[in-house]
């Protein structure tokens, strides 16, 4: 990408920004009385394209990310740390659903680095050597494992474990601060949940080591010794880490646990703003817009089964303006 290329790319993030959702029209969200109150909102802000269903307005911002993104990036591998999670869900949905003859296009996820119908045949077909390797290893472990064994639980537990060492190696191959910090923080949030809910279903220390995911935050050698000996020393070791102040969060719930975590990485991409001759701003648009459709599905669920503002408030992810 051209230097004058770059330029126009972040030219054309921060005339966006000015759509992004602050805390005020949050807070009109949660006051809301319906959820189609809190679709006007929305279509009021210019999200959607005309459809009166919340959850289509939810996709089709979703689906604005990553059309900007293609218009002015011809290369969309620089996105794939960030995208190929959804690779790693459709993976899980095509072999269960090759596994039980049972088809169902709504289960799968737009907007991968692989195309869905790429994945579907791959798994047809037994035959993943079209995929990246690094996918398609632990897409052919998984899958003879469900076949094998009918055991979908390890073949989800595979499948996570790929996609987050994929995700650390994609990101340290862009050599970029703002991806590494978004790698390490959904590695360290997914190693910490499976650590206290393992701890609270009596696992042995060999499903630890299967399980966690090796990142910079924190030693999972130590929080698999404390998990084989209860949540209580799980709490206790990360006491002694940067997720000290998570502690309180991680025992009200894992939901306020997870609003914690992703308002660190928006504590981190706000600095972005002011970097830009890297790739970083756009990076960080792509989070704040991630982060936002979000809240709002969050927002939906709490409205539709009637949550109290003060449980809805708990979970409110920071924006990003």
């Amino acid at each position: 990408m051209s230097n004058n290329e770059h330029i126009y790319a972040v030219a054309r993030i921060r005339a966006k920004e000015v759509n992004l959702l602050d805390s005020s029209v949050i807070e009109q969200l949660i006051s809301s009385n319906s959820v189609e109150s809190m679709n006007r909102i929305l279509v009021d802000k210019g999200w959607g394209d005309g459809s009166e269903k919340l959850d289509n307005i939810l996709s089709v911002e979703s689906d604005k990310i990553w059309s900007l993104m293609r218009e002015m990036f011809e290369d969309m591998s620089i996105f794939d740390t960030l995208r190929v999670e959804k690779d790693f869900h459709n993976l899980k949905a095509a072999i269960k659903s090759e596994y039980t003859k049972v088809n169902d296009s709504s289960i799968y996820l737009k907007n991968g680095s692989i195309s869905v119908d790429e994945i579907i045949d791959a798994v047809k077909n037994k035959n993943f050597a079209n995929l990246p390797e690094q996918i398609a290893n632990y897409a052919l472990e998984a899958y003879e494992i469900m076949f094998k064994t009918g055991d979908g639980q390890l073949c989800d537990m595979i499948l996570d474990k790929g996609c987050l060492e994929y995700i650390i190696e994609l990101s340290k191959e862009s050599k970029n601060l703002l991806l590494t910090e978004y790698a390490q923080m959904k590695v360290v949030i997914a190693d910490i949940k499976i650590a206290i809910r393992g701890a609270k279903t009596g696992k042995d220390r060999k499903f630890f080591d299967m399980a966690l995911v090796s990142c910079d935050k924190i030693d999972i050698n130590v929080l698999a010794d404390m998990a084989v000996q209860g949540v209580e020393n799980i709490y206790s070791y990360l006491e002694t880490t940067d997720f000290k102040e998570a502690v309180d969060a991680i025992k009200t719930d894992f939901a306020v646990f997870e609003c914690w975590c992703d308002n660190q990485i928006i504590s981190a991409i706000r600095k972005e703003k002011y970097t830009p001759m890297t790739i970083s701003p756009i990076i960080a648009y792509i989070l704040a817009r991630e982060n936002e459709i979000k809240t709002v599905r969050i927002l939906t669920v709490a409205k539709r089964n009637d949550l109290k503002q003060e449980e809805v408030k708990k979970r409110m992810r920071d924006m990003y303006v």
